[in-house]
């Protein structure tokens, strides 16, 4: 992956793989779970992040000619000649497995919004990934796959998982699912993949970049607010979620964050927010490699 800051606190995570059409290999999806679960969190001048894919596809899902290898994804089995016993076999599975849910999962577990900017083309592995971004558009000639099931498999990084989730039609989600049929950039709008299709590439980019400096110009401990109360919701109850916002804002609410926005408003200014903390421990090697950043 290549990462830069592309705006004041907006930090751009692109795949960039893009003679192979960004498709997903053992080192592109650790080097994902790793930025989003061990650089992310700690760099406190980083507010938002912008997901995108070099090149002229988003991404071609997981990289099947580098499917070989016993640790090369969530699909690996072992070397059933070496070692045929299916439980042992069962067990690299889920080891090789949890380790791309744990990537995938890192997007959303993140403290900072994530905005998934799709372009062309979204298949397989990369379509479940960016289920766990925060805000997705896509240009209007992208095209939307699940092709797990032409190769025996259900999807299991986040397919069944996280994309019910978000679609607001479970008939949708089952038709493309079970199908596997590739779906347009208009259908993912209207079912609540995406909130924004644009016209072209380059508006693509600029509305989600445009999106990315305006979140980032917001108080980061609201926006940290919104991010966990919303990752709450959905996985709780009604009352329990309004029971959990009033604990998190019994300390929250006591941020500089309020006066500041105050008084800016009084004053008809720009507000200038501190960055918020580290929610992660800083690693000695993570403090030593800031200025790749």
């Amino acid at each position: 992956i290549r990462v830069s800051f592309v705006e004041p606190h907006v930090l751009e995570v692109q795949l960039n793989r893009p003679n192979k059409r960004n498709a997903l290999h053992s080192q592109l999806w650790k080097e994902i779970g790793h930025v989003f679960a061990e650089v992310v969190p700690v760099e406190e001048e980083v507010r938002v992040v912008l997901l995108t894919g070099s090149g002229k596809v988003f991404s071609a899902g997981i990289d099947l000619n580098a499917g070989t290898d016993e640790n090369s994804g969530p699909f690996a089995q072992g070397n059933k000649t070496r070692e045929a016993d299916p439980a042992r076999v069962g067990v690299k599975t889920l080891r090789e497995g949890g380790s791309w849910q744990e990537a995938w999962s890192a997007l959303n577990k993140c403290n900072k919004p994530v905005i998934a900017a799709v372009q062309n083309g979204c298949f397989g592995a990369a379509l479940e990934m960016i289920c766990f971004a925060d805000i997705r558009f896509c240009n209007s000639d992208c095209v939307f796959q699940a092709p797990e099931v032409d190769l025996g498999i259900a999807a299991d990084i986040g397919g069944n998982q996280v994309f019910p989730k978000i679609i607001g039609n479970d008939s949708f989600v089952r038709e493309v699912q079970m199908s596997g049929r590739k779906f347009s950039a208009e259908e993912a709008l209207n079912f609540g993949l995406v909130s924004r299709v644009l016209k072209h590439e380059e508006e693509l980019r600029r509305e989600a970049v445009s999106l990315a400096v305006t979140i980032a110009e917001k108080s980061p401990m609201a926006v940290l607010g919104v991010k966990t109360m919303l990752n709450f919701t959905r996985d709780h109850s009604v009352d329990d979620s309004l029971k959990y916002s009033l604990t998190w804002n019994a300390s929250m609410i006591q941020t500089s964050d309020i006066k500041e926005a105050g008084k800016a408003f009084m004053m008809k200014t720009k507000p200038k927010f501190e960055n918020p903390p580290s929610v992660v421990q800083k690693s000695k090697s993570e403090s030593n490699s800031n200025s790749k950043l």
